[in-house]
């Protein structure tokens, strides 16, 4: 049920400028300790104007996207374990929604989504479960900025909770324009030492993750607007050297609450700190590196829209 996730508690820019005054860095670190990342919290930051957009951006055109340089414009930063490239969260933006609207990151780490938001006047809303990244978050939106483009308001709202993706009872029913998220996928990549309640990365389970991100799936339904996106990148894993389709499995329990698949995108994954040393163990047991993830976008039906057509990208 979902009273036993915990409710959203909002993070304002007031709490952020009073967890500044003691806190002058947020620390990141897995379950036994061996890969503590300080990122420092640099308050309010100063960007020169041609550093708030990426040169020579286009629109991905293919169900493949590559990006060997991740994106560092604005206060962008790939010093955060697991978060995606801009890249992914600006091409999602522009395509599904309009300047304006509002967009739900709900699983946000250290708010690459909100920046983009930012950048591109849609209005946001960012909650994960660990205040450590909604710090960084607020810290990284931390910046001055009127918009270049006409068209983008100047005026947004963007709101950070702590919370969990199960239980978003702060946002109402088909209120959201779009959802672009990134969830962690089971274990991959744990965020703190000591469990959080709440935390998928903790999650070893294979079976259990899937039932958990199925009630992600339900609340993301629930508060999307109907005929609008919901995006998520989702990776898989290898235990015992065989290959474990946690993807699939995610795709099929968002569609299994009713949304239809729209998109299919492989995303090609770049400088991972671990290949080194896995590939050398790849040759040696004759296994194969995972060097892709799965970006599936959902459409969710119109009200009263005749789905026969859809029924080969539904629940089967």
């Amino acid at each position: 049920m979902k009273n036993k996730y915990i409710a959203m508690r909002e993070i304002s820019e007031e709490d952020y400028e009073e967890f500044l005054k003691t806190h002058k860095e947020v620390i990141f670190e897995d379950r036994i300790g061996k890969r503590r990342v300080v990122i420092k919290l640099e308050g309010r930051k100063v960007i020169p104007q041609d550093k708030f957009h990426p040169k020579n951006f286009k629109l991905e055109g293919t169900t493949v996207w590559s990006f060997p340089k991740r994106g560092d414009w604005a206060t962008h930063k790939g010093d955060f374990r697991g978060n995606w490239a801009p890249q992914v969260a600006r091409n999602l933006i522009l395509r599904y929604s309009k300047p304006g609207e509002l967009i739900l990151d709900q699983m946000c780490g250290s708010g690459t989504t909100l920046i983009e938001c930012k950048l591109l006047g849609r209005n946001a809303i960012g909650v994960d479960i660990n205040i450590n990244c909604i710090m960084l978050t607020r810290d990284r939106l931390n910046f001055l900025y009127k918009p270049i483009d006409p068209r983008y308001p100047e005026n947004i709202t963007i709101k950070t909770y702590v919370g969990d993706a199960r239980n978003l009872d702060k946002i109402g029913d088909e209120t959201i324009d779009l959802i672009a998220t990134h969830p962690p996928y089971a274990n991959i990549i744990p965020y703190s030492k000591e469990r959080l309640e709440g935390d998928l990365s903790f999650v070893y389970s294979i079976d259990e993750y899937v039932n958990e991100m199925r009630k992600v799936a339900e609340e993301s339904y629930r508060v999307l607007k109907s005929g609008r996106y919901c995006a998520i990148l989702v990776g898989d894993t290898r235990r015992n050297k065989h290959y474990v389709p946690i993807a699939f499995r995610v795709m099929q329990a968002f569609l299994d609450v009713g949304f239809i698949i729209k998109e299919d995108i492989i995303k090609h994954q770049w400088r991972c700190q671990a290949t080194p040393f896995w590939l050398e163990k790849s040759i040696k047991y004759n296994f194969l590196l995972l060097m892709h993830e799965h970006l599936f976008v959902f459409r969710k039906p119109e009200k009263g829209e005749k789905l026969d057509k859809f029924k080969e990208s539904m629940k089967w």
